[in-house]
Formats: structure tokens, C-alpha cells, sequence
């Protein structure tokens, strides 16, 4: 377990880190229009990942059960293997279908034509496909505890994707140049994957693809699968439709503006992932088992935890906004921009990551309604919203309908999943474990804000500051909120402890 949390926190560590260092290069070798580009092909990518119908996190829920054989789970993952591939067909000629569309009446453009971005399109068509099922292998070693693998092969893929490709643009500094090396380390890394998990599924070691889809395994397993569809379709059109309003309305710099604020923001959901996918495997065996007791006490030791971070990271974004986007891209313009939209999109991140945790005990169940219901009632008040928004008020409509959105969908959220799952009182739910960690956190942080050495114009020293006043909000918030042993097993990064008391 500890191991797992570990790998998965390097993983998530190098996903922060790259964005840090290379969007900066890619604005500065490509330009702001060719980076704004980019973070629209980010939004294809997210929605066609609604096609994945549920069977990434299927196959983690199966692979994670004690109670499949291995014969089993090699028979789980044929046939959803086989239904991955056709759906990566679909994806592929699907954005082929429509690029000249997307380009030609959706894009407003300035200095990139039409044509050249149809073209872009296609290419990427190839890369999502790929993204899809490396998305699909990492889920099954995930649902393996094969973690440490898992963010070996996923950071592999990042550096040789989002790393070396700097090297090709410096040399050849074309979008064209940019998505053929991007798709290129994708299938690469596709068939590594493959490779690896049939091995760990008692397969040799080589690439086979027997395709087979067998009905009794659909029938084991078709409710919680669409449960997920229905999840990952509704969260695709309410995490995305911001932006591509956005990306309809408003000239396409605008929506490059909108995604550094929120790549900054989604740093605080990086922070908590590792835990979650830790964890995720460990409440499905306690319910499995009916050991409801266990997956209790460890729900609330680990979200009080998790909704320290939270607050901690998310405050200090918000109050060092323009000064993080300065001190990230080195270009005042930018900070100057986009700064506005950070607080905003930090609070919203912050809700967003409060519900990780409480969603992993409704996965653990194979509990999927309440999302499906909260996000199509959300939808009610997004679709008219963001237009409207969008429309009068810009990027900022846009953010602050998302926010209010995703604070009024956390509350509801976790308070029915209390109820259903873990049935702890009101007051050790939301006021020690939300409300009384943010109170202190808010306190601490804007203490830091108020003093003047922020405005130093030194950017060494200014993030040393910034990450000294998030260090002290965090600890400060740990030393008044958590008892003294589970202070001590933190502070010392001793999981292991921690976790001792739930056979973890």
C-alpha cells in the first residue's frame, strides 16, 4: 500500500512538473495561437473519452476483486479488449469526420487557416485513439496494484512524449512536427503496455491480440459498466463544456488563457489522485468483504487528510494568482490575462477534489446513480448558463458558473454518500473535515498574502515564498487539526503506520 501511494504520487508529481516545464516552451517555440490550439485538441480528447463507455474503470473494479481467478480476469480483459479496439476505429474516424467542420465553423482563428487545422485534426485522430486504450492497459495494472509499473510506464510516456517532443520543435517549430512525435510516443508506449499486461495476466512475452467477446461476461458485468458511461459521459460534457463554449464564442486565445488557469488549478486533483488510486482497490476489498467498520475509520482519517491538502494548495493559488502564472510562463502579459480566472478555477478544482474520495466508497459499492443524477441536473443549469455567461462576461462567466456548479454538486454529493455508505454525523463530516480545515487554512494564507514581500519582483525568491507560505498553511492546519500520534505517522510520511490498524 505504501509503495503504491508512493508510486502514484511520483506519477502524479512528474504530471505537475511537465506541465510546469513545458507549456511555458511550447508557447515560447510555437506562439500563444498555436498553444491555444493545443488546449482545444485537450477538449477532443477529454470528450471521446466518453466513448471508453465505462470499460477502463471495469476492468479496474474486476481486476481489483479477490473473488475473480485469474482465468477469469483474462477473460474480462479479452472481451473488453476487443470491444476497445473497435472503439478506438470509431474515435479515429470520428474526428476525421469531422475536422473540417471543427475547423472551418467552430474555430475562430487569426493566423492559423482552416485547412492546416483540419489537417492537425486528422493527425491527432491517431494519438487520441492510442491515448484511449494506454488509458485502458494502465487501468488494468492499477486494478492489479501493479502501481509502481503503472507510473513507471506513465511517466516514460511523458517524457518521451511531452519532453523530447521540445526537442522537436526546437528544431522543427510546427504544430505538424508537435502532434507526429506526440502520436508517435503514444502507440509506441500502447504496445509496451500491452506487452507488460498480458505478461502479468500469465501470457508470454510478446504482442497478442486474440479478439473475442464473450456475452456471459458482458452479462457480469454490463450495469456497472454503464453506470460508468452514463458517469464519464455526463462528467465529459460538465468538466468540457466550459471551455468549448469558450472555444465557440470568444476568439481561440481566449480559451489559451482559460486553460493555464485551469491546468494550475487541476495541480490540486494531481495532489490527491495518488491516494484515491491507491485506496480505490483497498475499499473495494473491505465492502467486498463486508468489513464496513474498516472502510469507515480509514474514510475518516484519509479525507480529513485529503481536504487539508486541498485547501492548503488551492488558497495559496488563489492568492498568488497573477504572481504563479508570472513566475510559471516568465511573460507578465499572460499573467496579466489570465491571473483573474485562477481563483476562481482553484476553488472549483478544490470542490471537485473533496468528492474524490467519498466517490471512491460509491465505486466500491458499485454505486454510480447519484452521479448520473447529479451531473444531468447540473446540466439544467450549465448548457443555458455558460452560453449566457460566456456571452456577456467572457472567460470569467464561465468560470464562475463552473464554480458555483461544482461547490453545489460537492455538498449534495458527499451528504448522500455519507448517508447511503458511511453515516457519520453532520459535524465530523462537514465542519471538522471541510469547514474547520479551510477556516484555518483561509486564515494562515491570506496572512501571507497580506505581507509585502510578494511583490518582490525577484521570481526565485517570490515562489520561495509562495511555497514557504503553503508549507506553513499545511503544517499549521496538520498541527491543529489532527491528533497527535496521526501528526507524528504524517509529518513523518509513515503510511504504513498509519494504515496499520486496517490490515492495509
Amino acid at each position: 500500500m505504501v509503495k503504491n501511494i508512493v508510486a502514484n504520487f511520483v506519477g502524479q508529481f512528474w504530471s505537475i512538473l511537465s506541465g510546469f516545464l513545458f507549456i511555458p516552451l511550447y508557447i515560447h517555440y510555437l506562439g500563444f495561437e498555436s498553444y491555444s490550439i493545443i488546449s482545444f485538441t485537450l477538449i477532443i480528447t477529454a470528450l471521446m473519452r466518453v466513448l471508453d463507455g465505462g470499460l477502463t474503470a471495469t476492468l479496474s473494479r474486476e481486476f481489483a476483486r479477490n473473488d475473480n481467478s485469474l482465468i477469469t480476469k483474462n477473460r474480462i480483459f479479452r472481451t473488453l479488449e476487443t470491444s476497445y479496439i473497435i472503439i478506438i476505429i470509431v474515435v479515429i474516424l470520428l474526428i476525421i469526420l469531422l475536422a473540417d467542420f471543427i475547423s472551418g465553423h467552430w474555430l475562430i482563428l487569426s493566423d492559423i487557416n482552416q485547412e492546416k487545422v483540419s489537417y492537425l485534426l486528422k493527425i491527432i485522430s491517431f494519438d487520441i485513439g492510442f491515448q484511449m486504450i494506454l488509458s485502458f492497459y494502465i487501468g488494468g495494472f492499477l486494478g492489479l496494484e501493479k502501481q509502481v509499473k503503472a507510473n513507471v510506464f506513465r511517466i516514460g510516456w511523458g517524457v518521451a512524449r511531452n519532453g523530447f517532443v521540445v526537442i522537436i520543435i526546437m528544431v522543427m517549430p510546427t504544430l505538424e512536427a508537435y502532434f507526429l512525435w506526440q502520436t508517435f510516443s503514444t502507440i509506441l508506449f500502447t504496445i509496451l503496455l500491452k506487452i507488460s499486461l498480458d505478461k502479468e495476466l500469465g501470457g508470454k512475452n510478446k504482442i497478442i491480440f486474440k479478439p473475442k467477446i464473450e456475452r456471459d461476461i458482458f452479462k457480469l458485468i454490463w450495469r456497472f459498466a454503464a453506470g460508468m458511461f452514463l458517469i464519464s459521459l455526463v462528467a465529459s460534457v460538465n468538466t468540457q463544456l466550459d471551455r468549448i463554449v469558450i472555444s465557440k464564442l470568444l476568439p481561440i486565445e481566449n480559451l489559451g488563457y482559460y486553460t493555464l488557469a485551469v491546468t494550475l488549478a487541476m495541480g490540486i486533483i494531481s495532489i490527491i489522485n495518488p491516494i484515491s488510486v491507491a485506496l480505490l482497490p483497498r475499499f473495494t476489498n473491505f465492502y467486498s468483504l463486508g468489513k464496513i467498520n474498516e472502510a469507515t475509520k480509514l474514510f475518516n482519517k484519509i479525507n480529513l487528510i485529503v481536504a487539508i491538502l486541498i485547501f492548503a494548495f488551492a488558497l495559496n493559488l488563489a492568492f498568488f494568482s497573477e504572481d504563479l502564472i508570472y513566475i510559471w510562463t516568465g511573460n507578465k502579459m499572460l499573467a496579466a490575462n489570465s491571473y483573474y480566472l485562477l481563483p476562481i478555477m482553484a476553488s472549483s478544482y478544490a470542490m471537485i477534489s473533496m468528492q474524490i474520495i467519498p466517490y471512491n466508497i460509491a465505486i466500491a459499492n458499485g454505486y454510480t446513480k447519484l452521479n448520473n443524477i447529479l451531473g444531468i441536473l447540473s446540466l439544467f443549469i450549465t448548457l443555458p448558463g455558460y452560453w449566457v455567461a460566456v456571452k456577456y462576461y467572457g472567460a470569467i462567466g464561465a468560470a464562475v458558473v463552473f464554480c458555483l456548479v461544482q461547490t453545489l454538486t460537492t455538498i449534495i454529493y458527499i451528504y448522500i454518500i455519507n448517508k447511503k455508505f458511511i453515516n457519520e454525523g453532520l459535524n465530523q463530516l462537514f465542519f471538522k473535515q471541510i469547514i474547520a480545515p479551510f477556516i484555518i487554512a483561509l486564515i494562515i494564507a491570506f496572512a501571507f498574502y497580506s505581507l509585502p514581500f510578494h511583490k518582490i519582483n525577484n521570481k526565485i525568491i517570490l515562489l520561495s515564498f509562495i511555497g514557504f507560505s503553503t508549507l506553513t498553511t499545511l503544517i499549521g492546519t496538520v498541527l491543529l487539526l489532527l491528533p497527535k500520534k496521526e501528526r507524528k505517522e504524517l509529518m513523518n510520511f509513515n503510511f504504513k503506520s498509519l494504515m496499520q490498524k486496517h490490515n492495509i
